[in-house]
């Protein structure tokens, strides 16, 4: 056991997750690392899943809860739990995963001897199959998408090493408070999707790392059959939000070299993108992905005004430190491969 282990902070964001909260919660409050708080962040659940956790846990001193309005999203419910939060180091979870017994102990005797990391992704596989991935972080492309090192592999212990990533995924993660106060927390703009990215992004340009941790095991259900991607994340979400979001974060990270450079290329990416879904006469995500590109160009003195900010106030770094430590190159080909696999609702291989 760690001594004079720190406290840290535990953040989940609830919606309607009624089918899940009791295994993540039980494995979280019954884990090795026993200096924690737990922030629970309703965001306006209708099926009975805060009242189930304040019934069942609610005696646990340990567990604090937060009720939000209305169902602003991930990023604006992490947010107000960072508000509350008092330990130095503050963790993000889903309440659709299930934590490994010393998922927290691995995290922080990685952190407590390394001042140099800011923020980390635990390994996150399925919780069905258990040996097959959810996520091991992402890496950056010169065309400013992310490329994921996994992609549904099988878990055969190619990935058991700590290593730079570019992004950590929020569903199993964690930063130091004393970075996220440097930084800021989560982009509230953004509703879903990418958030987490813009935010590992701003630790890389403060100087700090982002790595992935093997040893912190978290087992996560999106993208299973209690889960499933349909079910649970609409069209709208993933063609608005996901374009949306990925231009705003070029404009607000990006040095102006690279900006110049990268933002045309991925613009005339997502526009491919569109052409080949109005070719399959998909003519909602065609208007969703135009509607996204024009939120951009409607709200750009809002997003300069947030990259004045990164860039004066956060940036330490140039972009080709990054990319040399966390960017991978991709040829042309494998964009307009896996636009062709997306327009048929088909993940690329």
């Amino acid at each position: 056991m760690i001594q004079n282990a720190p406290l840290v902070s535990v953040i989940i964001v609830n919606h309607n997750g009624i089918d899940f909260v009791d295994a993540c919660l039980r494995s979280v409050l019954n884990n090795s690392y026993t200096n924690i708080e737990v922030i629970f962040i309703d965001n306006a659940s209708t099926d009975g899943s805060l009242e189930y956790v304040k019934k069942i846990f609610g005696s646990d001193r340990r567990l604090k809860f937060i009720e939000n309005s209305g169902s602003f999203g991930p990023a604006v419910g992490r947010n107000k739990g960072i508000t509350v939060a008092k330990g130095k180091y503050i963790v993000f979870l889903d309440n659709d995963v299930e934590v490994d017994s010393s998922w927290l102990v691995e995290l922080i005797k990685v952190f407590e001897f390394n001042p140099a990391i800011g923020a980390a992704q635990s390994k996150l596989l399925r919780t069905e199959p258990r040996n097959e991935f959810d996520c091991a972080g992402d890496y950056l492309t010169p065309f400013g998408f992310l490329s994921e090192r996994a992609n549904s592999a099988k878990d055969m212990g190619q990935f058991d090493y700590i290593c730079d990533i570019f992004s950590a995924k929020s569903a199993a993660s964690i930063i130091r408070r004393d970075v996220l106060d440097k930084i800021g927390g989560f982009d509230e703009s953004y509703y879903m999707y990418l958030e987490e990215t813009d935010l590992s992004w701003r630790v890389w340009l403060a100087g700090y790392r982002v790595i992935f941790i093997p040893k912190s095991i978290v087992y996560h259900a999106y993208g299973t059959k209690k889960k499933a991607r349909k079910q649970y994340y609409s069209k709208y979400v993933v063609r608005y939000d996901g374009c949306r979001n990925y231009i705003s974060t070029l404009i607000k990270n990006f040095g102006i070299r690279n900006l110049l450079i990268v933002l045309p290329i991925h613009l005339i990416l997502w526009l491919s993108l569109s052409i080949m879904f109005f070719l399959k006469l998909k003519l909602n995500d065609v208007f969703w992905i135009m509607k996204a590109i024009i939120w951009n160009l409607i709200n750009v003195g809002y997003l300069l005004k947030k990259r004045r900010f990164v860039q004066k106030s956060i940036r330490k770094i140039d972009d080709n430190e990054i990319f040399n430590k966390v960017g991978i190159s991709r040829p042309l080909k494998y964009y307009l491969q896996q636009a062709v696999s997306y327009s048929y609702g088909k993940s690329y291989q």
